[in-house]
């Protein structure tokens, strides 16, 4: 019985301690001392949708919006209401990472910084290593975020 406590103590600090480092690790993309965080809301996230191929967009109107949609979700039926937008106050930043072969693969918009010149979108992507055990289906992750109008041009980089 004092195993189990000190084996479940010790599962707990290892998940508390990995966590942890993932927000740290997270908000070192947010560290930017040239720039400011932009705040961002999630519109949608998967792992199965419709997009093909790696992208990353930003959407400014309504009808761009209502295509890309419909792309996401091209493989669901009936198609999901689309998430309403108000685009005189916010743009969305679209990613997506392609389809791939099986699950266990994951993207994600981690930070938005704003700096003199323009606002860049820090996305991170992960695949499964070698040992992970995954779904053997077809994959294709892709998470959308909302934020403020931006005045300057918006720039994608990809972070480890």
């Amino acid at each position: 019985m004092k195993n189990a406590a000190v084996l479940a103590l010790l599962i707990f600090s290892a998940l508390i301690s990995s966590v942890t480092a993932g927000t740290a690790e997270a908000c070192a993309a947010c560290d930017d001392d040239d720039g400011a965080v932009v705040a961002f809301v999630p519109v949608g996230k998967g792992s199965y949708g419709g997009v093909n191929d790696r992208r990353f967009v930003v959407v400014k109107d309504e009808i761009e919006w209502k295509e890309l949609w419909g792309e996401i979700n091209g493989n669901v039926l009936p198609l999901p209401p689309l998430p309403e937008i108000d685009f005189s106050r916010q743009v969305l930043a679209a990613v997506f990472q392609g389809l791939k072969r099986s699950g266990g693969y994951s993207i994600s918009v981690e930070a938005i910084i704003e700096t003199g010149d323009r606002v860049t979108v820090s996305v991170r992507e992960q695949e499964p290593g070698p040992q992970n055990l995954v779904t053997m289906a077809l994959s294709s992750p892709w998470e959308v975020v909302a934020f403020p109008l931006p005045q300057k041009p918006v720039l994608f980089t990809s972070i480890q």
